[in-house]
């Protein structure tokens, strides 16, 4: 008896997630089915990612080396590649005015995203590493994270993130690095 009431039971779980996500409807003529409506994916599984943007850098304690200050402003423009939803490269090139000269920086990110499509937006975070001109060629590493914004689904995003950037032992065995803050838009295609 048991063994007879365990298997009907199992076979009614069984057939009610067969149907789930269904509803008819009697009319009194006869019946309509209706099935849920799937929410549409704000980010692709592939997209190639233009990107423009703002820049402000800021060193720790006025430590000089790069800026010979403590800040600069600047902006750059970026290309990523998602080959899958969740993972991404990118290429990127920066330009910071840092009183007395510019700072050039050419560098490349590994991007690994969170997509929430019920509100189009995408924390991410990403690791990479750079090369700086100005002068004097240095390289660095960076580890960031951000939010991106979906304004038109697939198409057009906007976005704000922050990344810390290690530049070494440099000047007399002082660590150089700085904190990047960038915001801009992203075209998707």
């Amino acid at each position: 008896m048991k063994k007879s009431l365990f298997a009907v039971l199992a076979s009614v779980a069984i057939a009610a997630t067969g149907i789930a996500g269904t509803a008819t409807v009697s009319s009194g003529k006869g019946y309509k089915e209706y099935k849920q409506v799937e929410q549409p994916s704000c980010f692709s599984d592939t997209e190639i990612q233009a990107d423009v943007f703002g820049a402000y850098a800021v060193t720790e304690g006025g430590q000089g080396g790069v800026f010979h200050g403590d800040h600069g402003w600047g902006g750059g423009i970026g290309l990523n590649y998602f080959f899958h939803r969740y993972f991404g490269i990118g290429a990127e090139g920066v330009w910071l005015d840092a009183n007395p000269h510019a700072v050039h920086e050419a560098g490349g990110s590994i991007f690994f995203r969170f997509p929430i499509d019920s509100i189009c937006l995408a924390p991410y975070v990403y690791v990479g590493g750079s090369a700086q001109f100005d002068g004097e060629d240095w390289a660095a590493g960076h580890a960031g994270a951000g939010l991106e914004y979906r304004v038109v689904p697939n198409k057009i995003g906007i976005f704000v993130d922050g990344r810390f950037t290690y530049l070494g032992d440099r000047f007399g065995g002082n660590d150089l690095h700085f904190t990047l803050v960038r915001a801009g838009v992203r075209w998707v295609f």
